[in-house]
């Protein structure tokens, strides 16, 4: 399988629908408007689009009846299905002769295409051919049937072109439900389905998620299911939707990026791109702060193996007045250009951004350095969520660490620092794992466990702390780490009776909460606080001047890890990260993740820095303006 055109050197992609008509755009195909849109893209460095054969336009399939409730008759319009090849399939010929300009074009410009074939959810708008209306697209297999028809005959006829990068299942399918609860495993027989017969007609190009995010395990539509049909996953992280409680050039909202291309890697064990994300219009930012966030955006996403990035969209849609355009008052006008193809500042940081690709090799870095292993318990869905993970995700980050994840009912990978956030319910993990992760621990692994309100049996023989009792009523403490006062709101307090672990910290009232014991070569750590959760809940502690450290929690984690970067920054905003070349050459990467300019101290273990781009290094500090980066080469010495 060929996937170098999408996860070889780094792109720079974009969602596009036609300047002229938007979703219109195959009813009214306009080549000639097509190719000027083709021209102003790329003279903006794109190279890869995602585009949308839209269903009910490719298929028009019309259903007729008799007095029967099922179709008598499934015909394109009152014509009968003709007797070729696209009309057994229900395929409009002529979508498909303008679906071959467009990919013609597409070669003239060196444009790669990323293709959305089952494109029935667009924009908050279902589009269906007439003959599937009011039945479920993923669960009917009615509508199955005539889906396997369509793809099938698309990718045969398409699969010529080199513009094709790869064959997505359709956009953001998972917006659309089967017929749950009893049904739920129909999504995964659905991506199985159109994964295979994609494979059949075109096995040399990846299949691809096309899925807005994704679940862990519990729903219909997790990574355990994208796994087992895709080659390759896609996330969708839009600030309104998921970060809307710090403002769009801020620390969680660039770093959702990275962490849900970290969680489809490393628990859909597939390459994971962003690709749709942006400022959805100008209530949510101006055109100066939403390009602030895509260039902070495309120095993350390079420095985290996301492999590229497509913007949502390419051109302002708020004109338009049909739907979805006349409903969508969210935004519509967020385009890399405007309705006539000017570009905004958002563009140009993307020309900008070229010039950094082409100073480095194969216009990539080598894959960023993982230290420690976020375990994902078995919540099912209940107290640990995305928004805990990410907060674990970006206090490591803080701590001068970066996490990859595992699933805690999964096989235990080797590591030194083990961070399990939050333990939320009674079923968080099972008794065969935790043993596995204490024999870890015995020969040398640190473990992190942070608590809520939960039942966890294990807590005084692994932890070495004895409860006299609980007290479930939701507490604002205050505990005391390394001349640090840090904030918590705890939903239960534990009376301890006694302990044989250490007691690092306590609250204000002299009660421990933050604990150390030894386990053979390693030791257990356990804060009796559901600190990523609040943290996760409390606005402003990854974008606000002057917050309590709380990365001083992971820090102490990582000293006991024996975990040491070759680099490390005094400012809780400006990160770095590490991307090993051999033992005595590696790339340092430092990104701003602040909507305000920097000033941070740079410490280093041993080496010399190599100016390769961005701001330089001048008596050991770094001066970044707001959501910028720079990245050096690190030598031994």
């Amino acid at each position: 399988m060929n996937e170098e055109k999408l996860i070889g050197r780094f792109f720079t992609g974009i969602n596009y629908w036609g300047s002229k008509e938007a979703i219109g755009m195959w009813e009214a195909y306009d080549a000639k408007s097509v190719e000027e849109d083709f021209k102003a893209m790329r003279s903006a460095g794109i190279t890869h689009l995602r585009v949308f054969p839209l269903w009910p336009v490719f298929q028009p399939l019309k259903a007729l009846y008799t007095t029967q409730d099922e179709p008598f008759e499934l015909r394109l319009g009152e014509e009968p299905l003709p007797d070729t090849e696209a009309g057994q399939a229900g395929v409009s010929e002529e979508a498909c002769q303008n679906f071959e300009n467009f990919c013609e074009l597409a070669d003239r410009y060196h444009l790669k295409l990323v293709v959305g074939l089952i494109t029935g959810h667009m924009s908050f708008r279902e589009f269906m051919p007439p003959a599937f209306e009011g039945r479920n697209r993923i669960s009917d297999p009615f509508v199955l049937k005539w889906q396997l028809k369509f793809v099938k005959y698309f990718v045969k006829r398409f699969q010529k072109y080199d513009c094709i990068a790869g064959w997505d299942l359709g956009n953001e399918v998972n917006n659309i439900k089967p017929d749950l609860p009893e049904n739920k495993d129909d999504f995964y027989v659905w991506c199985a389905a159109i994964s295979d017969a994609i494979r059949v007609c075109d096995p040399n190009r990846p299949v691809i998620s096309g899925m807005c995010s994704t679940n862990i395990e519990k729903e219909y539509d997790s990574l355990m299911v994208i796994r087992d049909t895709c080659d390759i996953h896609t996330c969708h992280p839009y600030n309104i939707f998921h970060t809307n409680h710090d403002p769009l050039p801020t620390m969680k909202p660039v770093l959702d990026l990275s962490f849900r291309c970290q969680l489809g890697k490393d628990i859909g064990h597939l390459p994971t791109f962003v690709q749709e994300f942006g400022s959805i219009g100008y209530v949510n930012c101006s055109k100066k702060t939403e390009a602030d966030f895509y260039r902070v955006c495309l120095y993350t996403a390079l420095t985290h193996d996301c492999h590229g990035t497509m913007w949502w969209c390419a051109f302002d849609q708020g004109h338009h007045r049909y739907a979805p355009y006349d409903w969508n008052n969210i935004g519509s006008d967020y385009g890399f250009f405007d309705k006539n193809r000017k570009i905004k500042p958002v563009g140009e940081e993307n020309i900008h951004f070229q010039e950094v690709l082409r100073k480095l090799p194969d216009g990539k870095l080598p894959p960023h350095q993982t230290d420690a292993v976020v375990l994902i318990p078995r919540d099912r869905g209940n107290a640990v969520s995305r928004d805990v993970l990410r907060t674990a995700y970006i206090l490591a980050k803080q701590a001068n660490m970066d996490v990859s994840f595992s699933y805690a009912m999964e096989k235990i990978p080797d590591a030194s620092l083990y961070i399990l956030p939050l333990i939320g319910s009674n079923q968080a993990i099972s008794g065969c794992r935790l043993d596995e992760i204490m024999e870890k621990v015995e020969k040398g692994a640190v473990l992190y466990i942070s608590l809520g309100n939960v039942f966890f049996r294990q807590l005084p023989s692994i932890a070495g702390v004895n409860i006299a009792w609980r007290e479930c009523a939701q507490q604002e403490k205050k505990m005391m780490l390394h001349g640090e006062t840090l904030p918590l709101s705890v939903p239960v307090h534990y009376e301890i009776e006694h302990t044989d672990a250490q007691v690092l910290a306590e609250d204000e009232k002299g009660n421990p909460l933050f604990f150390c014991k030894a386990h053979g070569k390693g030791k257990v750590y356990l804060l009796l606080a559901p600190l990523e959760k609040y943290l996760a809940e409390r606005q402003g502690v990854f974008y606000r001047e002057n917050e309590p450290r709380y990365d001083l929690i992971y820090r102490e984690l990582a000293a006991s890890a024996g975990i040491h970067r070759l680099v490390d920054s005094d400012h809780p905003f400006v990160r770095a990260t590490e991307h090993p070349i051999d033992e005595d050459t590696a790339y340092i990467s430092f990104i701003n993740y602040s909507h305000k300019p920097a000033k941070t101290k740079i410490t280093m273990q041993s080496g010399s820095l190599t100016w390769i781009c961005g701001e330089k290094i001048n008596d050991d500090e770094l001066s970044l303006k707001n959501n910028d980066g720079a990245i050096y080469l690190w030598k031994r010495e």
